[in-house]
C-alpha cells in the first residue's frame, strides 16, 4: 500500500506463496472496524489479523499503480491492483484464479469479499477512531514517470507536453483519475476445475495490444467495464467508456470434451468501442478422458453500451462437440448498413471521428449502434440483438452462420438467412421485414431453423424454413395483437408440382409445425391468397398439409393432421335482441363480373323476440345469372318475422383480381314502422328476386350471384366472389438503367378514360359522394361525428375566396379506386323488390356503405381515379385503365422504401415517374389550361403517405410546379385564411430521452425559431410538459405550436400513436385536452415524426392530425429525417414564412432550397440563402453535406388548410 503511486518496472517480480494486492488506498479496514492507516502511529497492529474487507481512499485525487513487470502467485490465488489509476503493460498471471484491475474514481471506500473480489463501493467513507490521515505529497502518472521513476522500465513514456504514450505504439492514453489501460497480459488460465475471472474496471478503460486469457476447464469469466455482481451498489465501478483495440484478444475456450465455453462482458454506459478478437467456444475436438457421451457447448459474449455502441470485431463462440454460444448486442437503438459501413473502423479511421482519447474523454460520440453487415456476419455463433429503442436494417441482406433473435420496439430488416438457424424476432410495436430463410440447403439431412415472430403487427415478404431432403423442417410461429402479412412468394415443390408459398416448412423427415394467432377477432378473416390486410400472398404448407389460395378463416382453424393452426380471439359474444337482428347493405352498391357472391351467417346463433332481417341483400342491381337467397335465416330462433328487404342503395363495380372475403358486421337496431314483410321459410329451390320498379342504370349486373351455406359460426357476414385473372404487365425503365424489380415497378400501356360529369347533378353527386365516404373513416377512428358534407359549390366557393385572397390558383384532386364510376341521378325515394319505399336521407346511406367497408375501397383490381375540382368550371373525373389498385400500392411502397434510402442513389425515380404518369399525368393538362399552382390532395387508402413534393415526370419533382397539400377531406378542414405572420410561435421540445434517439439539435433549433426566425417562447428538455402547453397559451393565445420530439403515427386505434414529451407519451386521441381549438392554432408543427407506411389506421392519424388536435394547419413529416435534414427545412421554412405568408408556398420554398443546394451543411454551419447559423456540436463535427436527395425534404407534409 502507498498512496503516493506504486510502479512495478520490468524487471519486478513479486514471490509470494498467497493472494497479492496493491494499491494506493489510504487505509486497509479489517473485521470488527479494525484499520490499517498508511499515516501515523496509531495502527492496533494486534487486531489486524485476517483477510482485509476493504480499502479506503480519502484523497480528492487518487494516485496510481503502474505494472511493466511479472506479477504472479500461485494456482486459485488472486492478484488485485487497485488504485485512483491503474496501467499495466507487463504480465499477470494467477493460474486458475482471479485478477481484479480497478481504478477508483474519487474518495470511496471499496469493500471486498472473497480475496481480491471487489463487492461494492461506497462515497465518502466513515473514517475510523484512529484518526484522519496524515497529509502526504502524492504524484500523478506523469510525475512519477518524469521524477524518482524516471530511467525505469514501464511500457510507458511522458512527453514534454504532460500526456503518456504507451511505448510500443505510441498511442496517447488519458491519466486523469478512474482510468485503466491494460496492455500486456492477464492470464488465470487452468485445464482444472475453479472459478477463474478477470475483472477490469473503471470509469475509462482501455484495453490495448492484450491478451485476456481465462480458458479451460468450463471457461473463465472476464468482465471489462462491468462488475460482475449486478446492483445498485456497484454502480459506480462501471465504465463510462471501454475500448478493446483490434491487437487485443480475449479466450475463454473451453478445452476438452467435457467443458463449455466462458463468457466474456464488454460493456459501459456511454460509448463501448470493440475492434478486437474474443474466442469463447467450445472444445474444437474430443479428448479420450472426457467420454463419448460429453458435449462441450459454446459460452456467452456480451458487447453493449447503454448509448453509444461500435463493433468491427471478431467473435466465434462455435462448439463442434456441442450447441453454439451466444454474442449478445445491446444499445439503446440498432442500425444495420450495408457491407462495411457503419462505426466500425479503427480509432482515427472512424466515420464518426473517434480516436481513443475521444472515446475514454471526448463527449462519446452519438447514441445508438450502427453495423456494417459484413462486421455482424463475421460473428460465428448465435447472435442476440437487443435494444431498447428500435432497430432497423432497410434493404440490408445479412447471412448468419447461427440462431439470430432480435428483441426491440420497433424492428424493420431486410433479407435474412441462417442456414438452419432460428430466426427469432420480437416487437413490442411494430415488426416489418423482407425475406426470411432459416432452410439448410446445403446438406441432404439439413433442419430448417425455427422462425418465432412476435409484435403488434408484423409483415414479411416470405418464410422459407424448408429442411433437407432427409431433414426436417423447422416450426414457424407467428403472434401478434394486430394483422400479419406476408405480402411475397417462392416457388417449392408440393406434392411433385412447384407452387408459390409464403410461408413453407416441408422437409423429407417430416414438416414443421405453423402457427398463426392473430388479431381478426372474428372481425377481419385472415386469408390465404390476399396480403393486403390480413393474410398471405401465396400458399402455406407443411408438406403434409397445405393451404391453397384462396381460403379465407374468420375464425380460429386448424388442418386435420394439426400441423397448421391459425387462431384468433372470439368475435363479441352472442347477440340477444328484444327488437329486430338487421343485415344491412350486404351487398348495397355493388354488381359482380361473370362471378359469384355468396354470403355466410347472415344471422348465426342470434335469437330475436322480434323480426329478423337481411336488408340490401342485392341493391339496384339486374342479374343476367341467377341470384339466390338460400337459407338467409339459419339456425336461429326468431319469435316474429324473417325477411329480406332492398330499400335503397346505388350500383357500384366489383372487378377483383383474385378471390376476397369481406365481413360485414349485424347491427342491432330499434323495431321501424313499415308495411308487415312476408317471411322468406328457407329453401333448397334457388329464390330469385325481384328488382321490379327500381331504378336500373345501363351495363351493370349481377352474374351468378348466389347465397349459401348460413352456417352458425360467428355474428358477421362474409362474402365471396370469384375474380378474373390478373393482366400481364410490362416492365419499367428508366434513363439510368437502373434495375428495379419486376414485381413493383410495373406499368400497364395507359389508356386515361374521361369521366367527366356530363351535369351538375352527376358532379355534385360525385363530390359528395366521395366526401361522404372519406370523411365518415375519419370519423370513425377519430372518434369524432356528424361532420357536415360540403358540396360542390360550396367547395368552389372556397377555392375561389382563396385565390381572390392569395392570389394562387387551387385545385383539389381527390385520388381513388373504384372499377368503375355511375353517379347518382335520381332523388326520392327508391322502391326496394317488395314494393317498399325507402326514405333514408343520403347521408345514412354513405355512412351504410363505410360501415359495411364498400368494395370499391378494398379491391384489389379497382381501377385508379382522379377527380378535380377548381374554383370554376365542370368537375374533371378521369379513370386510368391497366392502374389498379394492387400495381399502384405496390410501386407506392417501394418508392417509400427507396426514396429513405440515402445509400440508394436514384433508385427511387424510375418509381417517381411512374407515380406522376399515375397520378398527375391524366389531369396535368387541364390544370395546365387553368392555370393552377396549388394542389391540395384528397386521398384513399394507402396513398396519404406518399411524398406527393417527390413525384417526378423527367424534368423536374412536382413541388417544382405546385404548392402542395394534404386534407383529410375538404369536410373536415377549416378554410377561412388568416396571415400567419400576426402570431408568435410556442417553440418546445426535447434533445434527451430515456428510451428514444436523442434530437441533438432541438436546443438550436427551438432558439432559432423563437429568437432569430420568429417571435415566442421555447420550453426545453423537463419543461416539455402538457402542464407547461397549457399554462402557456392559458397565458398568451399563441397561434403557432411547433413540437421538436419524436412522434410515431402506429397502426391500429388512435391511442397507438403519440407524440413524445418529455415526461409521458401523449396519445393521438389526448390531443384534444390540449384546447389547441380555444382559441385556434393556426399551426401545429411536428418536427421529427414518423407514419407506418401503408398502414390504413396510420394514415387515418397523420392525415387527421389537424382535426384531431383542433388547428387548421399540421406540418410533419412521413418518415424521421436526419437532424441536419430537419434542421434545415424548418430553418428556411420560417424565413419563407415571413415572406410569403401562405404556408404551402412557404413549404415549397423550403423544400426547392434543400433540393437546389441552397441550404446546406459547411464548415460547422448551416446555410441558408439568408445567411449561416452556428450548428450544434453534434453536428458541427458532420462533414460538409448537401441536403438535395428527396429523403432530406420531400417527408415533410403539410396537413389540412395549406394556404
Amino acid at each position: 500500500m502507498n498512496p503516493a503511486g506504486i510502479i512495478f518496472g520490468a524487471g519486478a517480480r513479486i514471490n509470494v506463496p498467497a493472494s497479492f494486492t496493491a494499491t494506493t488506498a489510504t487505509g486497509i479496514g479489517f473485521e470488527d472496524g479494525n484499520w490499517f492507516d498508511a499515516f501515523g502511529d496509531k495502527n492496533n497492529y494486534q487486531n489486524l489479523i485476517g483477510d482485509p474487507t476493504s480499502f479506503a481512499f480519502d484523497l480528492a485525487q487518487q494516485r496510481s499503480i503502474i505494472n511493466a513487470g511479472e506479477l504472479e502467485v500461485p494456482d486459485n490465488s488472486t492478484i488485485a491492483l487497485i488504485g485512483g489509476s491503474v496501467i499495466n503493460t507487463g504480465q499477470v498471471k494467477a493460474p486458475g484464479g482471479n485478477i481484479t484491475i480497478a481504478a477508483v474514481p474519487g474518495k470511496s471506500l471499496v469493500k471486498i469479499s472473497q480475496s481480491g473480489n471487489l463487492l461494492n463501493l461506497e462515497i465518502d467513507p466513515p473514517r475510523t477512531p484512529n484518526g484522519q490521515p496524515s497529509l502526504i505529497t502524492a504524484l500523478d502518472i506523469p510525475e512519477l514517470l518524469t521524477g524518482q521513476a524516471q530511467g525505469i522500465e514501464t511500457g510507458l513514456s511522458a512527453n514534454s507536453n504532460g500526456t503518456v504514450q504507451l511505448t510500443d505504439s505510441g498511442t496517447t492514453v488519458p491519466t486523469e483519475t478512474g482510468t485503466t489501460i491494460v496492455s500486456g497480459t492477464l492470464d488465470v488460465s487452468n485445464q482444472e476445475l475453479g472459478r477463474r475471472s478477470v475483472t477490469v474496471l473503471g470509469d475509462r478503460i482501455a484495453v490495448i495490444d492484450a491478451t485476456i486469457d481465462s480458458s479451460g476447464s468450463n471457461g473463465g469469466q472476464v468482465w471489462i467495464g462491468k462488475h460482475p455482481q449486478d446492483n445498485p451498489d456497484n454502480v459506480r465501478l462501471n465504465a463510462n467508456r471501454t475500448f478493446v483495440s483490434r491487437d487485443s484478444v480475449i479466450n475463454v475456450d473451453g478445452k476438452n470434451s467435457n467443458q463449455n465455453g466462458g463468457r466474456v462482458t464488454v460493456w459501459s454506459e456511454e460509448t463501448t468501442a470493440f475492434y478486437g478478437e474474443i474466442t469463447a467456444g467450445g472444445a474444437k475436438e474430443p479428448t479420450p478422458q472426457a467420454g463419448s457421451d460429453r458435449t462441450s457447448d459454446g459460452g456467452t459474449v456480451e458487447i453493449s453500451s447503454q448509448q453509444t455502441l461500435i463493433f468491427d470485431g471478431k467473435v466465434d463462440v462455435r462448439a463442434p462437440l456441442g450447441k453454439n454460444g451466444t454474442i449478445r448486442f445491446n444499445d439503446r437503438n440498432i442500425t444495420i448498413v450495408p457491407g462495411t459501413e457503419g462505426d466500425g473502423q479503427q480509432l482515427g479511421d472512424n466515420p464518426v471521428g473517434f480516436d481513443l482519447m475521444e472515446i475514454l474523454s471526448g463527449d462519446g460520440g452519438t447514441s445508438g449502434f450502427t453495423l456494417g453487415a459484413n462486421a455482424l456476419e463475421q460473428v460465428l455463433g448465435n447472435i442476440v440483438l437487443n435494444a431498447s429503442n428500435d432497430i432497423t436494417a432497410p434493404n440490408v441482406s445479412l447471412n448468419f452462420s447461427g440462431d439470430i433473435t432480435i428483441d426491440g420496439v420497433n424492428v424493420t430488416l431486410g433479407d435474412i438467412k441462417t442456414n438452419g438457424g432460428a430466426i427469432t424476432i420480437t416487437a413490442s410495436e411494430n415488426l416489418s421485414t423482407q425475406e426470411l430463410n432459416s432452410s439448410d440447403p446445403l446438406t441432404t439431412v439439413g433442419k430448417g431453423g425455427d422462425v418465432t415472430l412476435n409484435g403488434d403487427n408484423i409483415q414479411v415478404s416470405w418464410i422459407n424454413a424448408q429442411g433437407g431432403i432427409d431433414g426436417k423442417g423447422g416450426n414457424v410461429e407467428i403472434t401478434t395483437e394486430g394483422f400479419f402479412r406476408a405480402t411475397g412468394t417462392f416457388d417449392t415443390l408440393i406434392e411433385g408440382k412447384e407452387t408459390a408459398v409464403s410461408i413453407a416448412t416441408v422437409g423429407g423427415d417430416g414438416g414443421g409445425k405453423i402457427t398463426i394467432s392473430h388479431g381478426g377477432n372474428g372481425q377481419t378473416p385472415f386469408e390465404v391468397g390476399n396480403s393486403i390486410t390480413n393474410g398471405t400472398e401465396g400458399a402455406i404448407s407443411t408438406g403434409d398439409s397445405t393451404i391453397l389460395p384462396p381460403e379465407s378463416f374468420l375464425t380460429s382453424t386448424s388442418s386435420d393432421s394439426g400441423d397448421i393452426e391459425i387462431n384468433t380471439g372470439e368475435p363479441s359474444s352472442n347477440a340477444t335482441s328484444a327488437g329486430q337482428a338487421m343485415a344491412t347493405n350486404l351487398l348495397g352498391n355493388s354488381s359482380t363480373s361473370a362471378g359469384q357472391a355468396m354470403a355466410e351467417d347472415v344471422i348465426s346463433n342470434s335469437t330475436s323476440a322480434g323480426q329478423a332481417m337481411a336488408e340490401d341483400v342485392i341493391s339496384n342491381s339486374t342479374s343476367q345469372g341467377q341470384a339466390m337467397a338460400e337459407d338467409v335465416i339459419s339456425n336461429s330462433t326468431s319469435q316474429g318475422q324473417a325477411m329480406a328487404t332492398n330499400p335503397y342503395s346505388n350500383p357500384a363495380n366489383i372487378f377483383p383480381s383474385r378471390p376476397q372475403l369481406y365481413q360485414y358486421s349485424l347491427e342491432f337496431l330499434p323495431i321501424l314502422t313499415q308495411p308487415k314483410p312476408q317471411a322468406i321459410a328457407p329453401k333448397t329451390e334457388y329464390t330469385q328476386i325481384n328488382h321490379k320498379n327500381t331504378k336500373l342504370e345501363p351495363n351493370y349486373n349481377l352474374k351468378n350471384l348466389e347465397f349459401v351455406n348460413f352456417t352458425p359460426k360467428s355474428n358477421l357476414i362474409n362474402i365471396y366472389y370469384n375474380q378474373p385473372a390478373p393482366q400481364t404487365i410490362a416492365e419499367i425503365t428508366n434513363t439510368n438503367s437502373t434495375n428495379i424489380s419486376q414485381s413493383l415497378a410495373q406499368s400497364v400501356p395507359q389508356q386515361v378514360t374521361s369521366k367527366s360529369s356530363k351535369s351538375t347533378l352527376e358532379a355534385e353527386a360525385d363530390v359528395k359522394q366521395l366526401e361522404g365516404g372519406f370523411t365518415y373513416a375519419f370519423e370513425k377512428h377519430l372518434g369524432i361525428s356528424n361532420t357536415p358534407i360540403v358540396t360542390l359549390e360550396e367547395a368552389q366557393a372556397h377555392l375561389r375566396q382563396i385565390e381572390n385572397i392569395t392570389g394562387l390558383k387551387p385545385a383539389l384532386i381527390y385520388l381513388f379506386f373504384k372499377p368503375e364510376f355511375k353517379p347518382e341521378t335520381t332523388k326520392g325515394n327508391l322502391v326496394n323488390s317488395k314494393g317498399l319505399t325507402s326514405t333514408k336521407p343520403e347521408r345514412e346511406r354513405t355512412e351504410n356503405r363505410q360501415k359495411t367497408r364498400s368494395h370499391w375501397q378494398e379491391n384489389l383490381d379497382t381501377q385508379l381515379e382522379l377527380l378535380v375540382v377548381t374554383a370554376s368550371g365542370a368537375v374533371i373525373r378521369k379513370q386510368v385503365q391497366g392502374a389498379t389498385r394492387s400495381q399502384v400500392l405496390s410501386v407506392a411502397r417501394e418508392f417509400h422504401r427507396s426514396i429513405t434510402n440515402l445509400e440508394s442513389a436514384n433508385v427511387y425515380l424510375p418509381l417517381a415517374q411512374q407515380l406522376y404518369r399515375w397520378l398527375i399525368d391524366p389531369v396535368e393538362q387541364e390544370l395546365k389550361a387553368q392555370k393552377i399552382n396549388n394542389l391540395a390532395f384528397i386521398m384513399d387508402v394507402g396513398l396519404r403517405s406518399l411524398p406527393m413534393a417527390a413525384l417526378h415526370d423527367g424534368t423536374g419533382f412536382l413541388v417544382e410546379r405546385y404548392s402542395l397539400g394534404l386534407m383529410p377531406t375538404l369536410s373536415l378542414t377549416n378554410m377561412n385564411y388568416v396571415d400567419i405572420r400576426k402570431f408568435q410561435v410556442l417553440a418546445m421540445g426535447a434533445s434527451q430521452f430515456k428510451n428514444k434517439n436523442p434530437l441533438p439539435a432541438v436546443p438550436v433549433e427551438l432558439s432559432m425559431v423563437t429568437e432569430q426566425l420568429w417571435s415566442g417562447k421555447a420550453l426545453l428538455n423537463e419543461a416539455f410538459t402538457v402542464a407547461n402547453l397549457i399554462k402557456a397559451r392559458a397565458s398568451q393565445p399563441f397561434g403557432i405550436v411547433h413540437l421538436a420530439t419524436h412522434s410515431e403515427f402506429l397502426a391500429g386505434k388512435p391511442s397507438n400513436s403519440y407524440i413524445q414529451l418529455w415526461d409521458t407519451k401523449l396519445q393521438l386521441n389526448q390531443l384534444p385536452k390540449l384546447g389547441l381549438s380555444k382559441p385556434k392554432v393556426e399551426l401545429l408543427v411536428l418536427s421529427a415524426c414518423r407514419t407506418a407506411l401503408g398502414d390504413e389506421q396510420a394514415e387515418l392519424g397523420f392525415a387527421g392530425l389537424a382535426v384531431l388536435a383542433g388547428v387548421k394547419s399540421a406540418l410533419g413529416s412521413l418518415w424521421y429525417v436526419s437532424d441536419e435534414g430537419t434542421l434545415g427545412l424548418m430553418t428556411t421554412f420560417y424565413e419563407k414564412l415571413q415572406q410569403l405568408p401562405v404556408k404551402a408556398e412557404a413549404i415549397r420554398k423550403a423544400q426547392l432550397n434543400l433540393l437546389r443546394g441552397t441550404v446546406r451543411l459547411e464548415r460547422g454551419q448551416l446555410v441558408t440563402d439568408q445567411g449561416s447559423f452556428p450548428l450544434p456540436p453534434a453536428l458541427a463535427k458532420l462533414p460538409d453535406v448537401e441536403l438535395r436527395h428527396p429523403y432530406y425534404w420531400s417527408a415533410f407534409t403539410l396537413i389540412g388548410n395549406p394556404w
